[in-house]
This record gives C-alpha cells, sequence and structure tokens, in this order.
C-alpha cells in the first residue's frame, strides 16, 4: 500500500500539487472508488481556511488523471435552478429564446460522463441555499439528475465530485455523511516555499506566516507581478494582495535582510566600526559646559580640531548618549548624531530572538554583524573582541529614543526618503 501511496503523492507532484502522505493516501482511495461499476458517485468534502489549496488539489486531481474537468462557483442564494439550467449568453445576444437556455453544470457532468471521465468541482457550497445539499444528495447517491419529466443518468465513466466548503454556514448532515470528509489544512511555510520553487530565506516566507489569508495562487499571482515589472521586491504589487501593515516591517528590503542573515546566507563587506561625535558650537555649548563643569562624571572625551575652530565631543557608549540627552535636546540638529555605540547586553537578550546573527565572521578581526528587532524597529548590530556596538543615527529611525521606547519617531513621506536613510551603514 505504501507504494502506491508514495506514487499517487509523485503523480500530484508532476502535476504541481505537494501533497503529504495522508492526502495522498485519501486521493489513491478516491481514485479508486471511481473506477468500480457503480452509479453513485465517489465524493470529497474539503474543509479549510481560505487559501489552503482545496480548489487547487481539484484540478491538479484532474490533471493527473487526463480528465475533463467542470466547475461551478457558488455564490450567496444560489438555488437548485442553477444546478439544473444555465444562461446561454450567445443566444440571449441573438434573442433566440430556444438557446437562451443549456444544461446546467451536473447535466453536463453526466453527459460527459458518456465519453470520458470527468471531475465536477463545486466549489464554495456553503454560499449557496440550504435546500441544494439534499437537491445533490440524489445525484451524488444514484448519479442521476431530474429536471421536470426527464430524468439523465451517468455514463460507464466516472464522476469525481470535489466540494469545498470555507465553514460560512452548516453543510446538510445527510451529505456529509455522503461525502468522504477531508480537513485540508494550510501548508507549512516551508512547503509553501518549496512549492513555490523559492530558497528558505524568501521574504515571502515570512508574509506567508504572518499573513493567515495569503495564498498560495496569489503568491504566484505576485511573483508574475515581479518578473514583468522585472524587480525582486515591490511592495505596491503585494499591496494587491495583502495589507502591509500585517507584517510590522519597515520595508520589504529590510525583512528580506532578516531572512537572509537567520540563513547565514548575507555576506557582508565589513566597513570600520566609526564612533560618533558630537560639534560643539554656540547653539548647543551650554549643555556640555554644565556636563563638564559638574566633573564629566560620563568619561566624555573631547578633542579641539587643528584649525581651533571646531570643538568636539566623542561619544563612545550608549550610557554617554543617555546622559548627554539629559542635559539637552539630542533631535536638534546642532546635537546630531551618528556611528557605532558600545552597547553591552545581559546574556539572556544576547541569547533571545530579538538579536539575529549572520553566521560569518570576518577572519581578520572577527567582526559579527547583526540585527536586533525592538518593537517593529530594527538597529545593527556588531560584535567584535567581544564588545557589542550598535549603530544609531539621529537623522533617521534608528534613534537612541527608538532604541529604548520602540517608537518610530520620523516618518517618511516617499519610498525615495526612506531609501536615502542611511541604507549603506554596513
Amino acid at each position: 500500500m505504501s507504494d502506491k501511496i508514495q506514487e499517487t503523492q509523485s503523480r500530484l507532484k508532476e502535476v504541481g500539487y505537494f501533497a503529504s502522505m495522508d492526502l495522498a493516501k485519501i486521493v489513491l482511495l478516491f481514485e479508486a472508488a471511481g473506477k468500480r461499476d457503480k452509479k453513485s458517485i465517489p465524493t470529497l468534502l474539503l474543509q479549510g481556511k481560505s487559501g489552503a489549496g482545496k480548489t487547487f488539489l481539484a484540478e491538479t486531481f484532474s490533471k493527473m488523471i487526463g480528465a475533463d474537468e467542470k466547475f461551478v462557483q457558488c455564490f450567496p442564494r444560489m438555488g437548485t435552478e442553477n444546478f439544473q439550467y444555465d444562461v446561454n449568453i450567445e443566444g440571449i445576444m441573438k434573442q433566440d429564446a430556444e438557446r437562451s437556455i443549456k444544461a446546467g453544470i451536473l447535466l453536463q457532468a453526466l453527459q460527459q460522463s458518456q465519453k470520458s471521465p470527468v471531475v465536477l468541482v463545486i466549489d464554495e457550497l456553503d454560499k449557496a441555499r440550504p435546500e441544494v445539499d439534499s437537491f445533490l444528495l440524489d445525484f451524488l447517491e444514484n448519479g442521476r439528475l431530474t429536471t421536470g419529466t426527464d430524468t439523465y443518468e451517468k455514463g460507464k465513466f466516472p464522476i469525481y465530485t470535489f466540494i469545498t466548503s470555507n465553514d460560512k454556514r452548516e453543510i446538510d448532515e445527510a451529505l456529509i455523511n455522503r461525502c468522504k470528509k477531508v480537513e485540508v489544512p494550510r501548508p507549512s511555510k516551508n512547503l509553501f516555499l518549496e512549492i513555490l520553487g523559492l530558497p528558505e530565506d524568501h521574504y515571502l516566507g515570512y508574509i506567508y506566516d504572518k499573513c493567515p489569508n495569503f495564498s498560495i495562487r496569489q503568491a504566484r499571482q505576485y511573483l508574475e507581478d515581479l518578473e514583468v515589472l522585472e524587480t525582486e521586491i515591490d511592495e505596491e504589487a503585494l499591496a494587491q494582495y495583502i495589507d502591509l501593515d500585517e507584517l510590522e516591517v519597515m520595508s520589504l528590503a529590510d525583512l528580506q535582510r532578516v531572512a537572509e542573515i537567520k540563513s547565514n546566507d548575507l555576506e557582508f563587506e565589513l566597513p570600520d566600526l566609526e564612533r560618533c561625535y558630537i560639534t560643539i558650537n554656540s547653539e548647543n555649548c551650554q549643555g556640555w559646559l554644565k556636563i563638564f563643569q559638574e566633573g564629566n562624571k560620563a568619561g566624555f572625551r573631547a578633542n579641539i580640531s587643528n584649525d581651533k575652530q571646531k570643538f568636539y565631543v566623542y561619544i563612545d557608549t550608549i550610557e554617554q548618549l543617555r546622559t548627554a540627552n539629559k542635559y539637552m535636546d539630542l533631535s536638534e540638529d546642532c546635537n546630531s548624531y551618528m556611528g557605532w555605540f558600545e552597547y553591552s547586553l545581559p546574556d539572556e537578550e544576547m541569547q533571545s530572538n530579538d538579536i539575529i546573527w549572520a553566521g560569518n565572521k570576518d577572519k581578520k578581526d572577527g567582526t559579527r554583524f547583526g540585527i536586533k528587532i525592538v518593537e517593529n524597529q530594527m538597529f545593527r548590530m556588531a560584535m567584535n573582541k567581544g564588545n557589542m556596538f550598535i549603530y544609531l543615527n539621529s537623522n533617521s529611525k534608528s534613534t537612541l529614543q527608538s532604541l529604548l521606547t520602540g517608537e518610530v519617531e520620523q516618518e517618511y513621506s516617499t519610498d525615495e526618503e526612506y531609501d536615502d536613510d542611511d541604507r549603506d551603514a554596513y
């Protein structure tokens, strides 16, 4: 039996569906049921969340067995008459009364079964009226359809029926008992990426986890959009399929950077860890004078420029930055800072999921880079010879205040402003 299940699993995969062994077993038994010489119609009732791939399973099964597919999309308040008859648009346009009505989906399936196997897909039955359930019961049990005085019966070929439901209403118990009920789980992130042929560190994996309604079909459409746009990331294109606010990240580029760091695939060109200093002039001298008059307890280092026109105060640590912030408003342009600061962390925070380290190290000095996540903010981290550093920039979102509070202080009105905001700090 296991060999047959694996064979079914392989056949489904060949046509694009990645099924678990349990699901492949159900499909194997389903296919075998249709080959028995019976009037009844084998039926799978597929249940699960939107985007789980219920309809896709039916479509790929049809391809796997080479059957003709008949598909009907149910709509709110859809009645039994919609399954018996359908409107012929061509006949209506030509005002031909005799050709204005054509065979409905069930009659089409019965007629096709006279010539070849059929896969009938009744999508989202829970949207149709409850009486439809009883109407379908006779069709599935006896392979027949009665319309007025006429009765139509199934041919010698099977009709494989898939019914999908998103639990908008309760399906009639008698119909449920007639079907084999299958819960189709949403694929795991790894399987989602495998289906799409994407690497494990692709940012769409994070999006799939964060957005439960983001389906494989939508992901495929988004990837097709990227091919047309000739780019790997496009937030406006993605916004057609999901609410970007659900992602809780600053940009998709940052999201991809996190994914690459997690998989150790990101390579860095290691720069010098440029330390920060603040220029003292008439606009900000009062706060600094007070610091030095009180004995410079924070240990600031000062330096006079060669032309003796400027006076610099170097800030090496986060503690010094906090001290400076008590004496003056560091958000003022005259007190701007930008660079790497020593940053001590307790061991438990070092091991937490809030810090993601890249796996590679520079062979020369052992510098290691990573990202620290605070709320929805990301800060660049570095470790060198046992010392920890963090990169802050008062002119960007990576400020001391946002590090301490997790709140973003600066908003961007355009993508260009965001892209220009110190994106090359590594």
